[in-house]
């Protein structure tokens, strides 16, 4: 913002009267809000310059995923790209989930749970993996991020989603040459779980399928870039999430870093890239139907259209609601009065479970997750 500043002196003459000077006022300032990528720069104790001097405004790059300044200027105008990742216990430890700006955690069938993260910069993606198969409302909710939806193969739900909805995707059964095979990991504990891949593989396997890289996407969430707001809704310093009877994700704030610190089943999670459990600045906890697919296997069926749930950070939490509908449309996230939901900067994870568990679902001192 510039002030204009303007001063001039009206001398008036009355007749066999003394010449008397005026004096002027300034212009007030006339603010307006840039928002998302665009910040002020410090203000200075030296005057404004002149309109005809004046320099651009600092551009400050945000990624949208996170809201952390420093987003590569290459990587503005590009479709972000999710990766699905196998999550038991042959799958450990995991590559490239630190690096995730989100993470989605739902259950598949028996009971295990699947986790997609999403990439803002493709560029940026360490290997990911061990990468695993799709599933439908996974490929649902990447095609509401109009993303490049990466995965090893995918039950027939999930191919028919692909097909009808001409989703854009990097699939390892189709082109396993993408794919970076650990072969210690194949002969231990088998094929299945031995597949990475990183965001140098997954952009030249989507140009040579003719994907476009660049696209516009709808945000998950708005965020608070000049302050941590704490969640008034009460305490949330350990929070337990259930998602079957066999799997959980539990996680840990950390007052000192602002953090959550992300445990698997009891265990810290770690990345092995990292060597390092995994944290968020924000956990959702997003309540739906869970129910059996009705194919005659073991998979889940997971109604997207509508819920409640939870947003924590800072050791708080508040109640939110969530909607989505088609496959298509983008996940859309609501506080407590309605609005679109605003988070802390930071990764996010995202618990997706069955209302069945809500009773279990805990917070610090508190046993009925209320």
């Amino acid at each position: 913002m510039n002030k204009l500043k303007k001063s001039f002196c009206l001398l008036t003459a009355c007749v066999l009267a003394a010449g008397m000077l005026g004096s002027c006022s300034s212009a007030g300032e006339n603010r307006s809000e840039v928002e998302d990528l665009r910040e002020e720069p410090s203000s200075s104790s030296e005057p404004a310059p002149s309109e005809e001097s004046s320099q651009p405004e600092e551009t400050v790059i945000r990624n949208p995923l996170t809201g952390e300044a420093g987003f590569s200027e290459d990587a503005v105008g590009m479709r972000p790209v999710t990766v699905m990742i196998n999550n038991i216990g042959q799958a450990l430890p995991q590559r490239g989930i630190a690096a995730a700006d989100v993470m989605f955690e739902i259950v598949v069938e028996g009971g295990i749970t699947r986790m997609m993260g999403v990439y803002a910069d493709i560029d940026s993606i360490p290997y990911v993996g061990p990468v695993r198969s799709a599933r439908h409302y996974y490929v649902s909710l990447s095609e509401g991020l109009n993303a490049i939806y990466t995965h090893f193969g995918g039950s027939p739900a999930a191919y028919n989603y692909i097909s009808q909805y001409g989703v854009d995707d990097v699939d390892g059964q189709y082109a396993t040459d993408a794919f970076y095979q650990d072969t210690w990991r194949a002969q231990t504990y088998g094929r299945e779980h031995s597949f990475f891949i990183d965001g140098a593989s997954i952009r030249e396997q989507a140009e040579s399928e003719g994907i476009s890289l660049e696209g516009d996407f709808t945000p998950l969430f708005d965020f608070y870039t000049d302050q941590v707001v704490v969640p008034s809704g009460g305490t949330a310093d350990d929070v337990f999430v259930p998602f079957s009877g066999s799997y959980n994700a539990e996680f840990f704030y950390d007052e000192a870093t602002g953090l959550y610190e992300k445990y698997r089943n009891g265990e810290p999670h770690v990345d092995a890239d990292t060597e390092e459990t995994v944290t968020y600045t924000n956990v959702l906890i997003l309540y739906s139907t869970v129910s059996a697919y009705g194919d005659g296997t073991e998979r889940r069926e997971l109604d997207l259209s509508a819920g409640d749930g939870w947003y924590i950070s800072a050791g708080g939490r508040e109640e939110i609601s969530w909607s989505k509908g088609g496959v298509e449309d983008p996940l859309t996230l609501t506080d407590s009065s309605g609005d679109p939901l605003t988070v802390n900067v930071g990764k996010t994870y995202i618990c997706i479970t069955d209302g069945s568990y809500e009773s279990q679902v805990t917070f610090t001192g508190t046993s009925d997750g209320a």
